[in-house]
């Protein structure tokens, strides 16, 4: 490793004279002997560090971890792992009522409730006019309650609205014309003419074909309850799949019988394997023809729309094609095929309410809760700052098994996160552990954090933020590693250089002993923990070595990882927190501006949503000023639930009621605010791009 060893060699060459010249400023190095004793720590043999860090990502990233998702077995090995690292470090663990442990509840999980609490019944006319008629559908044989909806009991028309899609710039509304407000929709899964270049969506699948973004449309335009029924170009798609797998395994029966014919006088060990591999290809027949009839009209899986949310009450449903078309041929004189064929052939929606009947009903869906925890660990401070504290915080948990944050939404593949974040996480143990390794206590207490729950909505560190071990007060900066396992080209993008009056020339000082390609960011805000610390007004460096193909997919393994850039982070990061530690002043804080999202055609709100809250509506954990929210009068704390014509109960809500709206529109605002309703007035900016 000739260029890190070099660089080391510069910085010592190079650390007495950039702490002169930093001299007329502030936030200084009090003193040589900490980063000194910090570099003559890292002299310890490079393969026993690169082992360290390569042992952390190997593990946390292992399929037997599960991708700690929350709710697995796994994130609770991997909080063990971390708390067991943290001790034999050296720091002080016994920090929450004597463990390292912060746990707070979450809803985990949702399990399908019993067949009494499910049932499904479709109510029409007659044939005596005056009568009705009810006809029971089959709990898991014609009809699927989703965990993606809640639990209650209905009783409501029926809207046939296509496939349930608005998008004002592609000029296609499916809502138009039709009033589902108190009723059930039915709605085609994916999109118009899928796979086809001519789609106004295009040609692969667009966020109108995911669940969340249909279920969010459909209860914005108030619906009730959801029918789900999968449409021709899938169940096509999918029994093409079968039959050509089936047809393989025909193909290589047919082969074996006529090879072993063309054996005069088969032995007993060949008459054996030849009745073993009919055996199996027999089995294997069998298995596919059950494929193709379960494509040919499939029922979905419980959780196949994604677990959902506690604040989610509206009844999702999936349908066969079958039952459901037995109602569309009496109330539409039309099948569902021909439907389907009708909005492709023309690109325009045709939806229609199904007069005279109704859904009748309860869904039971059974929601879980958990313990999750933040991992602690503190290196004590010596001397008059010994009461402050620097945070050094990254993530621990990822997607598990995917869910509706997977990049690959239809994938049931661990998802082991090895850049995200047991990257980070290993770069957090190893500056703890090259910390620690200076032999002396620091002016300043180090908190060591490994959050939870960040891959849900920054659960860990919102929590932390509620409950310091350290008065908010008293801490003076926030250090954030979030993916740092993909460094190229020497490329290191640091977010936060702009949240302190001194962090810029910081970073720029340290980065000449280090060598990296720097990328500075002002802002502290961002899609990670470090945000919730910016937004309680502390000075936050967030350190990230970029993108990529892999992220929140399958494919981000450890295999892919850069071990060398891990170290050489660490190092960074280790030498900026003793730096912090060692200065005579705290940070100063300063305002950044949000960055800006390169390609975003939404107007700018200006607001950053509570996802710990678990009730129906978006409860405001920060509003960024000088934003068309704070000109509108919201405050944090407010809880909106209807944003213009939509109402809102989840994010997703909202992200879709905004999109529909442009830069200049007045959007009336309903919010709670200490159990009253409020109605604002709030102008949408332009875009930020």
């Amino acid at each position: 490793m000739p260029l890190l060893l070099g660089s080391k060699t510069f910085f010592l060459r190079t650390w007495p004279s950039l702490l002169f010249r930093a001299g007329q400023y502030l936030f200084l190095v009090a003193c040589l002997s900490g980063p000194l004793s910090l570099l003559a720590a890292d002299a310890e043999n490079q393969e026993k560090v690169a082992s360290r860090i390569s042992d952390t990502v190997r593990l946390l990233a292992s399929d037997e971890l599960e991708g700690r998702g929350i709710g697995t077995k796994g994130i609770e090995r991997a909080a063990e792992f971390i708390a067991q690292e943290f001790e034999k470090i050296g720091l002080e663990t016994r920090v929450v009522e004597g463990t390292p442990y912060q746990p707070f509840a979450v809803t985990t999980d949702a399990q399908l409730g019993t067949a009494d609490a499910n049932r499904l019944s479709i109510v029409g006319p007659g044939e005596d006019p005056s009568k009705k008629t009810e006809s029971a559908l089959q709990f898991q044989h014609d009809y699927m309650p989703l965990a993606a909806g809640g639990s209650g009991t209905f009783d409501l028309p029926l809207v046939f609205v296509g496939y349930g899609i608005t998008d004002n710039h592609a000029e296609y509304d499916d809502y138009a014309g039709v009033d589902v407000k108190g009723k059930a929709v039915i709605i085609l899964r994916h999109q118009p003419l899928q796979g086809d270049v001519h789609s106004p969506f295009g040609q692969s699948p667009s966020r109108h074909a995911y669940f969340k973004t249909k279920i969010s449309n459909a209860f914005a335009h108030g619906a009730a309850a959801i029918l789900f029924c999968t449409g021709t170009y899938e169940t096509d798609k999918q029994t093409t799949d079968a039959h050509r797998q089936w047809q393989t395994s025909v193909d290589t029966l047919a082969a074996a019988n006529s090879h072993f014919k063309e054996i005069a006088q088969p032995s007993a060990e060949q008459l054996a394997d030849h009745r073993q591999l009919v055996d199996q290809l027999a089995k294997q027949i069998g298995t596919y023809s059950e494929r193709i009839d379960a494509a040919h009209d499939p029922l979905l899986e419980f959780h196949r729309a994604g677990n959902g949310s506690p604040d989610r009450q509206m009844p999702i449903f999936h349908i066969r094609r079958a039952a459901l078309n037995q109602i569309l041929l009496k109330a539409l004189d039309s099948d569902l095929a021909t439907l389907e064929a009708g909005i492709d052939r023309t690109g325009k929606p045709d939806s229609r309410p199904l007069v005279d009947w109704r859904l009748k009903g309860q869904s039971s869906v059974v929601r879980s809760r958990a313990q999750i925890r933040n991992v602690i660990g503190i290196l004590e401070g010596e001397g008059p700052n010994a009461e402050e504290a620097i945070i050094i915080g990254a993530h621990y948990d990822h997607l598990g098994y995917g869910d509706e944050s997977s990049a690959e939404i239809e994938s049931n593949e661990v998802h082991n996160g090895a850049d995200d974040n047991a990257s980070g996480v290993a770069a957090l143990l190893e500056v703890a552990q090259r910390l620690k390794n200076l032999g002396k206590k620091l002016p300043r207490r180090i908190v060591f954090i490994a959050f939870t729950g960040e891959e849900r909505g920054l659960l860990g560190s919102a929590h932390y933020i509620k409950h310091p071990l350290v008065p908010l007060k008293d801490t003076v900066a926030m250090l954030n590693m979030d993916m740092v396992g993909r460094l190229r080209d020497n490329k290191l993008i640091i977010h936060g250089t702009g949240t302190a009056v001194e962090f810029d020339l910081l970073v720029k000082r340290l980065n000449a002993g280090h060598n990296f390609k720097v990328v500075k960011k002002p802002s502290g805000f961002g899609p990670s923990d470090h945000a919730s610390f910016y937004e309680k007004k502390i000075p936050v460096l967030h350190f990230f070595t970029g993108a990529h193909q892999d992220y929140h997919r399958p494919g981000d393994d450890f295999e892919k990882v850069n071990i060398e850039g891990i170290e050489r982070v660490s190092l960074l990061v280790a030498d900026v927190a003793a730096s912090i530690a060692e200065a005579e002043g705290r940070p100063v804080y300063q305002k950044t501006k949000r960055a800006r999202l390169a390609g975003g055609r939404w107007p700018y709100f200006g607001s950053r949503p509570d996802y710990g809250y678990e009730k129906a509506g978006i409860r405001m954990a920060g509003i960024a000023p000088g934003s068309p929210a704070e000109r509108g009068g919201l405050v944090t704390g407010d809880v909106i639930v209807q944003f213009g014509d939509a109402k809102v109960a989840t994010v997703t809500d909202f992200a879709n009621a905004l999109s529909r709206h442009k830069a200049g529109d007045l959007v009336k605002v309903v919010v709670l605010r200490d159990g009253e309703e409020k109605t604002l007035s709030v102008i949408l900016d332009p875009p930020r791009t």
